[in-house]
């Protein structure tokens, strides 16, 4: 018998790619063993990576079975094909090989606000038309047709309409600006905002006042194309007034407020008013004179009780509360406050505290031209009238509507909330009430000197007649 022996075989591994033309993939593998062995090699850490780079896996040749071949006489060639995988191409999917404009195209609508009385970003909103395309993994490049193309589609026909902002200080002609239709443009709309108008306060001839105003108006809080409703007057030291709030209707617009000056004459202390009155040719009647006597006896009992000394030439001021949706009822009042001329009358009072009950009690606050916005006030020199503040407060609005959920007992909240626990409330209401018994007695001294002078006037005038 001679002898057998077993010769050295060579096996190899190809990689082929079926969408290049059967192009080899990389190097060839080749392994050598003896015929009949088991050929050791194991490809799947090749094509994983292959298929990390985009391939598919076809067809596996060498041990796609399960079981690994042997050597044979003859040098054997086993393939392992791929072909590409393919992706999707979009918005949410970019590719940088292929250009955005292949799938997806902006539209914008610009709203630009001019004349604003402080920088305002545009508002911009974008609408895409967009579509799906297919990309091979491998090479990175579209495929025309591919499994995932869609047509070009908008996400929606119409841009959302823009709701002008309100600014402080200014307005515009419109509240809403519509959004347009798509199209194949961009659309751009300018808004121009305008100044408010502005309170002129002027002089019986017409003339404006020096030093003072031109006051301009608030803007509306929910309406850009208004000025706000119930807007306070300013007082002038050493003027009066009779239009308490003013509700411009054309919000550009300046409104021209007439001023009278208070004569020298009636700018006396009040002691001084009562004699100038018992002077005078009118004739007073005892109702008048026993209502004048019990309005000034209650206010020196009141003082008197409290052990208040009020000092020569001391001025009164008051801070109002009052009600603008229930045509200015009074809510409640800083009582009578004194001080000399010069002297800061936030010093001795601050609406802080009532103001956290009235808010609590359902109020918003539209103005206060006390001590809103840092204010400071002085007491002036006018002995005559007293110095009245007001802050005007109105309901809070629930969706557009007044709300009164809080506010029936508004008035017993605010009262105990302003006492405090260490005041007996009907100390309160006792300040509350000299207040209001000083203020008819002056205006019942201003009343009197008008009718005087009125009928001093038209004697006068019968006289150069009679002449």
């Amino acid at each position: 018998m001679g002898w057998f022996s077993k010769n050295n075989q060579k096996a190899v591994i190809n990689f082929i790619d079926l969408d290049n033309d059967l192009m080899s993939i990389g190097e060839s593998v080749e392994v050598t063993g003896q015929t009949g062995e088991e050929i050791d090699y194991d490809p799947s850490e090749a094509i994983s990576k292959l298929e990390g780079q985009g391939y598919v896996l076809v067809r596996n040749k060498f041990d796609g079975d399960g079981e690994k071949p042997k050597f044979t006489d003859d040098t054997e060639v086993f393939l392992i094909s791929f072909k590409h995988g393919e992706r999707k191409v979009d918005r949410e999917h970019p590719l940088t090989k292929i250009p955005s404009e292949e799938y997806m195209k902006p539209f914008t609508f610009k709203v630009i606000f001019e004349g604003t009385p402080t920088k305002v970003k545009d508002h911009v909103e974008t609408i895409y038309e967009s579509r799906t395309l297919t990309a091979d993994k491998v090479t990175n490049k579209q495929i025309p047709n591919g499994q995932f193309d869609t047509d070009w589609k908008l996400e929606k026909e119409k841009f959302d309409d823009v709701e002008m902002p309100v600014l402080p200080g200014a307005h515009t002609d419109k509240k809403v600006v519509e959004g347009p239709e798509v199209g194949d443009e961009d659309v751009e709309v300018t808004v121009n905002y305008e100044p408010n108008g502005h309170l002129i306060p002027v002089d019986e001839n017409g003339d404006e006042i020096p030093d003072v105003g031109p006051y301009r108006f608030a803007s509306d809080k929910e309406d850009p194309t208004k000025v706000a409703e119930n807007q306070i007057v300013p007082d002038l030291e050493g003027y009066t007034h009779e239009q308490e709030t003013i509700s411009p209707k054309e919000p550009g617009k300046d409104v021209v407020i007439t001023y009278e000056k208070i004569p020298v004459k009636d700018n006396l202390y009040i002691g001084e008013q009562e004699d100038a009155v018992e002077e005078s040719d009118a004739v007073e009647s005892p109702a008048t004179e026993s209502a004048e006597q019990a309005a000034a006896g209650e206010e020196a009992n009141e003082s008197e009780e409290k052990g208040v000394q009020r000092r020569l030439g001391e001025q009164m001021a008051i801070v109002n509360f009052i009600d603008l949706d229930k045509d200015g009822k009074q809510i409640t009042s800083s009582g009578p406050l004194y001080g000399l001329p010069g002297e800061v009358i936030n010093d001795l009072y601050s609406t802080e505290v009532p103001m956290k009950a009235i808010k609590d009690a359902g109020f918003e606050v539209v103005f206060n031209n006390f001590d809103g916005k840092d204010q400071v006030q002085k007491f002036n020199n006018n002995h005559l009238l007293t110095q009245i503040f007001t802050v005007g407060l109105r309901h809070k609005r629930l969706n557009g509507k007044m709300n009164d959920t809080k506010l029936d007992s508004y008035e017993e909240t605010i009262k105990n909330y302003v006492a405090g626990d260490d005041t007996d409330a009907n100390e309160s209401e006792a300040v509350i009430k000299v207040a209001s018994a000083t203020m008819e007695l002056l205006n019942m001294f201003i009343e009197k000197n008008n009718k005087n002078v009125t009928a001093k006037k038209e004697k006068n005038a019968e006289t150069e007649n009679e002449d």
